[in-house]
């Protein structure tokens, strides 16, 4: 690429930044523009500015520029199109231009603004901003004695003090929460399309899975999930949800719906313990060795340890017998194994794991 042009566009694109630009600059902005050459320079500007009105609340790009801007200059132009003569079909690109860079940067003040008002709205006071940069999880402890693990490359925005009668944070990305349990002060999780509600319990919230659903996973106790309808002010909206220990919601933003299933790695559910010759055990190390036992006796025991339903949809699988050691396997090999031993298979179906096959005499 030039260099020249290259410098001439940067320094054009200051210009309008900064609301200094003439027409005739304009013109020869907009003209660059549609070329096409200068687009990752584009795009690395807008996003430049994004992170810093999205961090400190302001930014360089002119706040005038409306999407109400940006529906009459493209509806202009389509009305337009037809009846353009040829020789002017050239400086309509200008035109084009601007409506691209128009929705751009007004897309980035509506994101900036939802974001800035979503924050305001967990906050009774300033916001504290904790962003981990590094490729490790890093821990924060907040004011109510709540713990915090934050993924990698996520913010989180918290009150230095929370307020009386509510606790608020806004995530932007992945965290472990582990909730202090305070009756009456309800804990929330703010993100831009769903609101985490608890009284003290951990759960995982994600911001950031790669098919741009949210999602909430619970660890221990209940955890209610609903739509941040400030955020997404339409009608219809999707209905709130309990999940409880190794249960997921996910949210579809695009359907504006909330599916429950099973997270990928149940584990046992800590708050259960056994009597073992007069001492107690965490369900993590109790056994699952087994010598001649119904299959019935088995499924109710991974009921009771993972808290979720295990049901034979054929009763006669209850008759058959297994014996082995499955004492260190997650719960979906242990499954595995069991029904590749009882010639079954299981199936998840939303909360539930069904299992299917013809059974034993």
């Amino acid at each position: 690429m030039d260099t020249d042009k290259l410098a001439r566009f940067s320094q054009l694109l200051h210009l309008y930044q900064k609301g200094n630009i003439s027409p005739v600059e304009q013109d020869e902005f907009f003209a660059l523009i549609a070329t096409h050459q200068f687009d990752a320079l584009l795009e690395q500007e807008i996003d430049v500015d994004f992170k810093i009105g999205f961090e400190g609340g302001k930014a360089e790009l002119p706040p005038h520029i409306s999407q109400e801007i940006i529906r009459n200059i493209l509806s202009a132009e389509r009305a337009a199109a037809a009846v353009i003569p040829i020789q002017r079909k050239r400086p309509a690109l200008g035109w084009v231009a601007a409506a691209v860079l128009v929705a751009a940067v007004s897309l980035y003040y509506f994101i900036n603004d939802r974001g800035q008002k979503l924050r305001t709205q967990a906050f009774a006071g300033k916001a504290q901003t904790m962003q981990n940069s590094s490729d490790t999880a890093r821990a924060i402890l907040l004011s109510d004695g709540s713990r915090v693990v934050l993924d990698p490359h996520s913010t989180l925005y918290f009150p230095q003090t929370f307020a009386d009668s509510v606790r608020e944070v806004y995530l932007d990305g992945r965290a472990f929460f582990e909730v202090t349990h305070i009756p009456g002060r309800p804990f929330l999780v703010y993100s831009d399309h769903i609101i985490t509600k608890v009284l003290g319990t951990s759960f995982y919230v994600d911001t950031h899975t790669t098919s741009g659903n949210e999602e909430v996973s619970v660890k221990t106790g209940r955890v209610q999930v609903f739509e941040n309808t400030k955020a997404n002010p339409k009608q219809n909206t999707a209905t709130p949800i309990i999940i409880t220990p190794n249960q997921k919601a996910v949210y579809e933003p695009e359907k504006r719906f909330f599916e429950t299933t099973i997270v990928d790695k149940p584990a046992p559910i800590l708050k259960e313990f056994v009597r073992n010759a007069g001492t107690h055990k965490t369900q993590d190390s109790l056994r699952f060795n087994y010598d001649q036992e119904r299959l019935e006796n088995i499924l109710l025991q991974l009921d009771s340890t993972y808290g979720i339903e295990i049901i034979p949809e054929n009763p006669s699988l209850n008759n058959c017998i297994f014996t082995g050691d499955l004492s260190g396997d997650d719960l979906f090999t242990k499954l595995k194994i069991l029904c590749l031993t009882t010639q079954s298979s299981y199936e998840i179906n939303g909360t539930r794991i069904l299992i299917k096959g013809s059974g034993c005499k």
